[in-house]
């Protein structure tokens, strides 16, 4: 008996190894933690091997929690997982677009209010229509960390990153990273309404790695220069993305608080 139930596991072992169990959705944080393979990496080195992640066609560069709301888009959602039957769980990282083309410190109240909600609602119907999709699916809610707008205003960075904090109102980093947390609580609640629906927070992180600063950080200050992104030739700052190494940290921070649960799923159910 006990021969079979070691088989039993070591079978439902191999075929949890050859699945494709995670499709990331989203914008270019969710598509430059795909390409950069950080979640192999990280699930590698959590011992979990041989876990396949499927991003190519449902993560893109520029996009908005508003254009993944619309058929077409959702179509593509919807046919990645009919593709890959064996994937369980969606990484959805979005809306950060929507708030950088749309949000300013010269907004009225009643204009951020409606920015909010309608964000909260593009995220609400793309997370309701990947749970109709199957009934095994969950989904982790996975934003931002803070931007850097202070480092990235000179040289050949300056030259993306100052006309975007112009457009934001030149807001200091203390305004930009309270609205960012404050965006962010109100995007979170969608998991709190849904029962397969889950929320990671990444929100001064890259300032606990780099610099030591306990979580959630210092809001006066922005992420730090060594987390950022650089772009050759020459090298120049990204005000808003992350570097590979700081994308493996948060992906780290997802296995910690999510994935390491949700993939041991497996070994508890070979004892129930």
């Amino acid at each position: 008996m006990k021969k079979i139930i070691i088989l039993l596991l070591l079978c439902g072992l191999k075929s949890h190894a050859q699945t494709s169990r995670v499709l990331i959705v989203g914008d270019s944080w969710a598509e430059q933690q795909f390409e950069d393979g950080s979640h192999v990496a990280v699930f590698s080195n959590n011992g979990y091997f041989d876990i396949n992640v499927v991003g190519s066609s449902t993560t893109q560069s520029g996009s908005e929690a508003s254009g993944w709301a619309a058929p077409s888009e959702l179509k593509k959602i919807g046919d990645a997982l009919a593709a890959h039957p064996d994937i369980d769980t969606v990484q959805l990282t979005i809306g950060g677009n929507d708030f950088l083309n749309n949000w300013s410190i010269n907004m009225s109240s009643k204009q951020e209010m409606a920015l909010q909600q309608q964000i909260q609602s593009d995220i609400t119907t793309i997370v309701e229509f990947i749970l109709a999709q199957d009934t095994k699916i969950e989904i982790v809610l996975s934003f931002y960390d803070y931007p850097n707008f202070v480092d990235t205003l000179g040289g050949l960075s300056g030259l993306v990153c100052a006309p975007l904090l112009k457009d934001l109102g030149t807001p200091s980093s203390a305004l930009l990273n309270n609205a960012i947390t404050q965006y962010e609580n109100i995007y979170a609640q969608i998991a709190t309404e849904h029962s397969r629906v889950y929320h990671v927070t990444h929100l001064g992180l890259m300032q606990y790695f780099y610099s030591n600063i306990p979580r959630p950080g210092d809001l006066s200050l922005p992420s730090p220069v060594a987390a950022l992104r650089t772009h050759p030739p020459f090298e120049s700052l990204d005000c808003f993305h992350l570097n590979p190494v700081s994308y493996e940290v948060l992906v780290q921070n997802l296995f910690d608080n999510y994935y390491l649960v949700r993939f041991d799923t497996v070994f508890k159910s070979g004892f129930e």
